[in-house]
């Protein structure tokens, strides 16, 4: 009998919303940062429910494909080279190219069917690289149209986590509707948060906020846009100056969930100060939160009027498409057969 049927109502309720199935949501995820993929590198990760390797050809562009190679299941990230646009495997030299397909078997055998990986979209933005999770992108890339190289600049960054995030990337994405732990835990004071639920792949925020007490950092206005369920784009003037910036979590497997960084501000002498401190800022409050997400039992959840704005997100959650990267290739090689 599944385990499941053994559940009482209240245990099924937990598991409803704590465990959301297999793979991940299908949005876009960082996986890395462009200045740590130089041309003819390698790099891999674990992303959800499997491993990914991220490369970037001879012609500049990075790739991402599904990481093990399908003749002996090598991960093509542990010693895999680049071959003009190509990723080449460590353990016989299968190559693959473009989409995901397998290109050369250097034995001289015919290419066997099912032989292709997940090509996963990619695009790099304001020094990171995304991938989206999924066949085709449900929506568009959380980025910043008006930036302009002579009057901004920007920053780059992983969050550098003391140890291991354990929850998932919408489990932590909540915060930004939780204005009570914001007071309370991170010294931020927001009066009057209006909330707009745009689509199912898009919620409008904005706040009028003010930090205080010792972790006091000025006053903080910001326009908010919550992008899936793990990308938060923000507009704001922080202590008289520009701040924007994209917060997003990647759930990576047995790594954890990974969050990146990209902040822009005005470009004049005290850019970089500035981002120095609100780097430090954001790694301190991420921090703050670690004891206590890793730690949690989400499900069987008691909210009141002031939780109004997380459980609908929470709700949203819970009917967002997902996927898996094994379903992603068993479709992939099924449409190439």
């Amino acid at each position: 009998m599944d385990s499941v049927q053994t559940l009482t109502p209240e245990a099924r309720k937990r598991e409803q919303i704590s465990d959301l199935g297999p793979g991940a949501h299908q949005c876009w995820y960082p996986v890395a940062l462009s200045a740590n993929l130089a041309k003819g590198q390698v790099i891999g990760t674990d992303l959800a429910d499997g491993r990914i390797v991220i490369y970037r050809g001879e012609d500049g562009a990075a790739r991402a494909m599904s990481a093990f190679c399908k003749h002996m299941g090598a991960d093509l990230s542990a010693g895999g080279d680049v071959v003009g646009n190509d990723i080449r495997c460590p353990y016989h030299h299968w190559a693959y190219t473009d989409g995901g397909r397998c290109s050369n078997i250097p034995s001289g055998d015919a290419i066997p069917r099912g032989s292709n990986l997940v090509d996963l979209p990619l695009r790099e933005e304001l020094g990171l690289i995304w991938v989206f999770f999924g066949e085709t992108p449900l929506y568009d890339l959380p980025g910043f149209d008006e930036f302009d190289d002579e009057k901004h600049v920007y920053r780059a960054f992983e969050i550098e986590l003391k140890s291991k995030l354990l929850v998932d990337p919408w489990i932590f994405t909540t915060n930004v509707f939780d204005v009570v732990h914001n007071r309370v835990v991170h010294g931020l004071n927001i009066a009057d948060p209006t909330i707009e639920d745009v689509n199912p792949f898009l919620r409008r925020m904005t706040w009028d906020a003010a930090h205080t007490g010792e972790k006091a950092t000025g006053d903080w206005r910001p326009d908010i846009e919550v992008f899936g369920t793990n990308s938060i784009r923000t507009r704001s003037v922080m202590d008289g100056r520009l701040k924007w910036y994209i917060a997003a979590m990647t759930p990576c497997g047995r790594q954890g969930t990974r969050e990146f960084f990209t902040i822009i501000t005005t470009k004049d002498e005290e850019s970089e100060e500035r981002l120095d401190k609100w780097q430090a800022m954001h790694n301190r409050f991420v921090n703050e939160d670690l004891p206590i997400l890793n730690n949690m039992r989400t499900g069987d959840l008691r909210l009141v009027a002031a939780d109004r704005a997380m459980g609908r997100f929470i709700q949203a959650a819970r009917e967002y498409p997902r996927t898996s990267l094994d379903a992603m290739e068993t479709a992939a090689n099924r449409k190439r057969s």
